[in-house]
């Protein structure tokens, strides 16, 4: 209720205005028609036509300059490499609407300046169109961002049950083991304490290094090793390689689909083979996951939250700049994505 009284309450000075404008132009006509009314009644049909005209043109005009947002500006001006394209495009769009004008003009030299004027409006009209439907779309991905940082944190703060207590914990243990010259149990203890800790604390921030981002990917990958059985028929390779440039990236960006690996290809019974491949070169990421799908992966359920969030952050983080691919059969389930950084 308090959201849509905000809606209404905004919504009024709109309504008023509309209000005002419509009385102003009826009293307008009231002044022309009413002193006529005994004499014969000025042609409608005429004005119909042309009020109708005037409609179609701002409706035709509104329609190029969203398809113009549409399928020019969100994929070519958010890029360097791709902006030159965007201005060539209207270039070229503001020489073909010249021409239709000099054509429905009969070519006449009279109505060259009157031609080059209603094109440089269209298309001043279509650029300011695109710029502000891009900041409008910014601020929307802004609010959602914001919006998934706060359930995030507070999903964080429901799991930080004395955080300081569980590692401190783990400690104790991890000199437990190596007391014990139990050194394959301290390191496992060592690996899920980094990962607790990059749980807890380094996915809060906006963004990590690779190097990191590549770090919690090993200790992850280590206490699967671990618990994965040792048969001849269960395969895990995985291979994480980064050409020691600098580049940033969202922390647990990456870990939805190496989770949804491990949960959904894993099988004791049937062959499995599972693939993890991850290179950063140049600054492009690119991930390649394989899964091997059993009989009994079908009997295995979940929320599927884990893909459809990162779909989610990768559209509002990167637009325009990844790829992402999931295809399934009835052998395999594959992921592929690519990332400019």
């Amino acid at each position: 209720m308090n959201r849509r009284f905000v809606f209404l309450r905004s919504s009024l000075p709109l309504a008023v205005s509309l209000l005002a404008l419509l009385t102003y132009w009826g009293w307008r006509l009231y002044q022309v028609v009413w002193p006529q009314r005994d004499q014969a009644l000025p042609d409608l049909g005429s004005l119909a036509r042309y009020l109708l005209g005037l409609l179609f043109l701002l409706f035709c005009i509104g329609v190029l300059a969203y398809l113009n947002y549409r399928l020019a500006f969100r994929r070519w001006m958010h890029q360097d490499t791709t902006r030159p394209y965007y201005w060539s495009w209207l270039c070229l769009f503001a020489w073909v609407l010249f021409e239709g004008l000099q054509i429905r003009t009969d070519q006449e030299p009279a109505f060259v300046d009157e031609n080059i004027l209603v094109t440089v409006l269209l298309a001043g009209f279509m650029i300011l169109y695109g710029f502000i439907a891009d900041a409008l779309q910014t601020r929307r991905q802004q609010q959602q961002l914001i919006q998934q940082k706060t359930e995030a944190e507070l999903t964080a703060l429901k799991a930080q049950i004395n955080p300081h207590f569980l590692f401190n914990a783990l400690n104790t243990i991890y000199n437990e083991a190596q007391q014990s010259e139990n050194e394959s149990v301290a390191d496992l203890i060592e690996q899920l304490s980094g990962i607790l800790r990059f749980t807890l604390q380094d996915s809060t921030r906006p963004t990590i290094s690779i190097e990191q981002e590549f770090q919690f990917l090993e200790k992850y990958l280590a206490l699967q090793r671990a618990r994965l059985p040792h048969l001849d028929t269960l395969h895990l390779h995985t291979r994480l390689e980064w050409d020691g440039q600098p580049a940033q990236l969202p922390p647990l960006l990456l870990i939805p689909f190496v989770e949804n690996m491990f949960q959904y290809g894993v099988s004791l019974i049937h062959p499995a083979k599972l693939e993890l491949d991850v290179t950063v070169e140049n600054r492009q990421l690119q991930l390649r996951v394989v899964n091997t799908i059993g009989s009994g992966a079908g009997t295995k359920t979940g929320s599927g939250t884990g893909i459809a969030n990162a779909r989610k952050r990768l559209a509002l983080l990167y637009p325009n700049r990844h790829e992402l691919q999931i295809s399934q059969t009835d052998q395999a389930f594959v992921v592929t994505l690519r990332i400019d950084l």
